[in-house]
């Protein structure tokens, strides 16, 4: 997992729902990703990003079944309560459902759905500040996409093509479902086709979704408000960096302020732009040194690095050890 993330994701009921269908002891997932045992139970729960992967790590852990993300993610419900569902099930049809999960996701945590529909509806998942989902969180949104124009529609849909980042041993019960094969990609990503975009859902519901609608833009404006200058650069470089843009106004252009303005409010929060950068690599370098097989110069690449030399320098500075260190102990 990387460390160091400042952002929190909030832990809803939805867990309790989830654990109950499972069948699973809410107390046995919380001890064994070293949770607060009344976490379920609070009234507002929040964990750090690193922590919400290690309860998915402890939930996969004790649920021990190969198929978890497709079960996930056919068992979701209205009922599941959470501002990205909410919004999903009032939609008109699925075009416009996928695009509002993609605003209102961010609500839960630093997760991001992209949306685009240019003759087909193509959408793919992701967390600001994480290389890759879990495998079992990227079926699960997957999976829901599917389910809900399936729900929504009360038609058959099947979606023109499944991307995992990833596949597992089994391809057939993710081929059954879907009604495509899934083949590997970078992303998790679906692609449906625009009559199935531009269904209409039937239980669409206009009023509801008024009135509720303003209340989820204020909380929007709000997390926007908190999300610090350096929180947005280091996602800004998470994109950048593999292609080789480092530099200050490479970022000040990705987050569309110029570089006198990144440098002084980067400055107010104590920071510089190359500690955003380092802890950035660091915590990337760390992740894919301990979690992949990547090959030094693999590693260097994604990094934005010329050659692994200077991976390997700036990780001892960074460190005060190596990579093959990290990698030996993993």
């Amino acid at each position: 997992m990387l460390e160091g993330m400042t952002r929190k994701v909030r832990i809803e009921s939805v867990w309790r729902v989830v654990l109950r269908d499972l069948r699973l002891n809410p107390r046995s997932v919380l001890r064994r990703a070293n949770l607060p045992q009344d976490l379920f139970t609070r009234t507002e729960a929040w964990v750090e990003v690193p922590e919400y992967f290690e309860l998915w790590d402890a939930l996969v852990a004790e649920a021990d079944d190969p198929e978890l993300g497709l079960k996930l993610g056919q068992g979701v419900s209205i009922e599941m309560f959470d501002p990205a569902l909410f919004a999903a099930f009032s939609s008109p049809d699925l075009s416009v459902a996928l695009r509002r999960m993609s605003l209102y996701k961010r609500l839960m945590g630093p997760f991001q759905i992209d949306v685009s529909f240019d003759g087909r509806l193509r959408v793919a998942y992701g967390c600001e500040g994480w290389p890759q989902l879990t495998f079992h969180l990227g079926v699960a949104d997957l999976v829901f996409a599917v389910q809900l124009a399936r729900q929504a529609t009360r038609s058959p849909i099947q979606p023109l093509a499944v991307t995992f980042a990833g596949l597992p041993d089994r391809l057939g019960p993710y081929r059954e479902f879907f009604g495509v094969t899934p083949r590997e990609g970078e992303t998790w990503s679906l692609e449906f086709s625009e009559l199935d975009g531009r269904r209409p859902f039937l239980l669409a519901n206009s009023r509801m979704w008024d009135a509720f609608e303003p209340e989820l833009r204020r909380q929007l404006a709000e997390l926007d408000r908190d999300t610090s200058i350096a929180e947005r650069a280091h996602a800004a470089l998470l994109e950048l960096l593999p292609s080789g843009r480092t530099r200050l106004t490479d970022v000040a252009g990705e987050l569309g302020i110029g570089t006198r303005t990144l440098q002084r409010r980067l400055s107010q929060e104590g920071k510089s732009f190359q500690d955003v950068l380092d802890s950035t690599r660091e915590r990337l370098a760390r992740h894919y040194l301990t979690k992949t097989d990547m090959s030094a110069a693999e590693i260097s690449f994604l990094l934005g690095f010329e050659d692994p030399n200077s991976l390997f320098r700036a990780f001892q500075r960074w460190t005060g050890t190596t990579p093959q260190a990290i990698r030996a102990a993993r």
